[in-house]
């Protein structure tokens, strides 16, 4: 085994205890830490933050829209790294980094895997680091396009780290299109991951990009697949504190 082999096994460690491997990954990550007593420690160092955080906050059943948008940052990100895409990429910290444990002191590991569980299982960020430095921010909507909705912003600390955008009230959509995030900063506007909601209206989209010194985060309605650039105005945004 190489080293490069070694390090991409290391950097799985958080997929590996948030269940977030395939069958196959899964056998081949646990062949590797049955000969690797470093990433074996590892995993046992970590084991008990994954295990006790899930307890430690109210369960809330995320919408499906909220895999889908975490799953499309995950693949548009592997997109630019192989040079496919001419997105921007400023001022964002690659979510499938955020994902992976590499060796860090455990305390650093463990405040990364409170993050992905909180994100991944839809606790919401306001749970995850602490009353004083989490906060809810609340939406302001074209009441002329979408009478019935309504949306909020949960957001930690500055947000380097994004957020989660929940809506409620929102139109289904037909299959051509989807609702897509943006954030707003420095005069231009940077595509998000698109989304649906349910029949009820409700849903759900992470976030990913540093929102420290950005102006606003918005939606509009896009064609399915998401846009380089909005299509129309806002109907929905979200103003932030500069």
């Amino acid at each position: 085994m190489t080293d490069r082999d070694h390090t991409s096994y290391r950097e799985e460690i958080g997929a590996y205890l948030l269940g977030a491997l395939t069958d196959l990954e899964r056998q081949a990550f646990e062949h590797h830490i049955a000969n690797c007593a470093q990433c074996r420690d590892e995993v046992e160092q970590l084991r008990p933050a994954a295990d006790a955080l899930p307890r430690s906050v109210e369960q809330v059943e995320p919408p499906p829209s909220l895999k889908t948008s975490l799953m499309e940052v995950v693949e548009r990100e592997a997109r630019e790294e192989a040079g496919e895409s001419a997105v921007p990429a400023r001022r964002r910290t690659p979510l499938r980094e955020r994902l992976r444990l590499p060796s860090l002191r455990p305390a650093l590991a463990v405040g990364g895997l409170a993050l992905v569980l909180g994100l991944a299982a839809g606790f919401g960020v306001a749970q995850l680091g602490g009353e004083d430095d989490a906060r809810t921010i609340a939406a302001t909507v074209d009441e002329a396009r979408l009478p019935q909705a309504s949306g909020s912003l949960q957001i930690e600390g500055d947000g380097e780290n994004g957020a989660i955008l929940r809506v409620n009230g929102m139109a289904e959509l037909d299959e051509t299109q989807a609702y897509q995030a943006w954030v707003q900063r420095d005069g231009t506007v940077v595509p998000q991951p698109t989304f649906d909601v349910s029949m009820d209206g409700e849903g759900a989209v992470a976030v990913p990009d540093d929102l420290s010194g950005a102006e606003a985060v918005l939606v509009t309605r896009e064609p399915r697949g998401g846009s380089r650039a909005p299509s129309e105005q806002p109907i929905l945004s979200v103003p932030l504190e500069s």
